[in-house]
């Protein structure tokens, strides 16, 4: 989805624009994907996972960049990728349309500033606009941090997921889900 960039202020006196992902930020975000996986065990993909090559990432930025339902966001700080969020809708039949799922993930250094924050918020406006009803999204048993982010924006804890995430150890952890209803 086209929107517009938006400027915030972060906690250490540094702006932030939020602004969409387009092809000319492929290869940011598969070096930002490799780099992210590594830094936290609460994300979905392994490092080596990312596989995408740079022509696949430009089309895939592109197709989200033009999708009028889906949205991919960047958070730029000194020209540099510190976070991505995105909202995309989880089916086109009549009984989910009003729903759509949100990811997100920060680079660590960009943790605690207010990036966060300011993508949820920003998501849920353009998710709004879309015309979606609630945000879904999970988060993993431990990631306290994020939860407590994600209470403060609105969503409420709906549900839990036994051994949601297997670990290479062959540990798991269940993954909590939380909605925010528009």
């Amino acid at each position: 989805m086209k929107f517009e960039n938006r400027t915030i202020t972060l906690k250490d006196g540094r702006e932030c624009v939020l602004r969409p992902t387009t092809a000319e930020y492929a290869q940011d975000m598969i070096d930002y994907l490799k780099l992210t996986a590594t830094e936290s065990p609460f994300l979905l993909r392994e490092p080596e996972e990312v596989t995408y090559t740079l022509e696949q990432e430009k089309e895939i930025l592109t197709n989200l960049y033009e999708n009028k339902k889906s949205v991919m966001m960047l958070a730029v700080v000194e020209g540099k990728v510190a976070g991505n969020c995105s909202i995309n809708g989880l089916g086109d039949k009549q009984r989910i349309r009003h729903r759509c799922g949100l990811a997100i993930a920060l680079k660590k250094e960009f943790w605690g500033l207010g990036i966060g924050n300011a993508l949820l918020n920003y998501l849920s406006e353009l998710a709004e606009r879309i015309g979606y009803e609630q945000i879904e999204l999970e988060v993993v048993d431990g990631n306290d941090t994020a939860k407590r982010l994600y209470e403060k924006c609105g969503f409420v804890e709906t549900g839990r997921r036994v051994r949601a995430m297997k670990y290479k150890d062959g540990s798991y952890r269940d993954e909590f889900i939380m909605t925010k209803v528009l």
